[in-house]
């Protein structure tokens, strides 16, 4: 969890999105306050939140990433690679994972907001109202969650194996806050991505695809009826 459980409270201030309910976002921190306590993540904890608050807290975490978390590691790196030579092993392989990190974050991040998360909203829309339903209709018939998913990937792995490398290097005294503080960073960071993929995977898309399932049942009986 980022530090004083600044995470959801915070960025719950920046992303212009659908007034929700204010007793479900409480009880929405609170849950997701536990999980990071815990280290435990139970899908069940979430389930009876709506469709609507799910996505929101997507979209905020994606704000929250990659105006604050993502420029205070940059920062970190920077102040670091004051403290060796220019051409020491770890500023290499820092500054190789950071610029890659962020574009592949940058496109994991874009491709769920312009595709999936638009694409999750519809279908709650369309089972919510007739507007909604007649809008779903025009949806490509060959666009699903699991065509999504098939082309997505997970970017957690990549903060554990850039932590790995620089653990190899033991630093000097003269910068060894520093180098602990940056390993702290990217372990919080990464216990973020992980709550969120957990959140996603486990709660958002099972919702996602019972949605599906239920709207195509209802385009079934109507082919029917006609």
């Amino acid at each position: 969890m980022p530090e004083n459980n600044e995470f959801y409270p915070q960025v719950m201030q920046r992303y212009p999105t659908q007034p929700l309910n204010p007793g479900a976002q409480t009880e929405f921190i609170g849950t997701l306050l536990r999980a990071f306590e815990d280290r435990l993540f139970n899908a069940a904890d979430f389930n009876s939140f709506s469709v609507e608050l799910i996505v929101d807290y997507v979209l905020r975490t994606h704000v929250f990433y990659l105006e604050k978390k993502l420029p205070e590691i940059e920062q970190s790196i920077f102040l670091l690679s004051g403290q060796y030579e220019s051409d020491h092993p770890i500023l290499t392989a820092l500054k190789n994972f950071f610029h890659r990190y962020v574009a592949d974050l940058s496109e994991h991040i874009l491709a769920e907001e312009t595709l999936l998360l638009p694409y999750i909203s519809s279908l709650s829309e369309a089972g919510h109202t007739p507007v909604g339903f007649s809008r779903f209709l025009l949806t490509p018939p060959d666009y699903s969650v699991d065509r999504f998913l098939a082309d997505h990937h997970d970017t957690e792995d990549e903060l554990k194996d850039i932590r790995r490398t620089i653990r190899l290097y033991e630093p000097p005294a003269t910068n060894e806050s520093l180098y602990r503080i940056l390993l702290t960073q990217l372990q919080t960071f990464e216990q973020d991505l992980c709550v969120h993929a957990n959140i996603e995977e486990e709660v958002l898309i099972p919702k996602a695809r019972a949605m599906e399932e239920q709207l195509a049942a209802q385009l079934r009986s109507l082919s029917q009826s006609n």
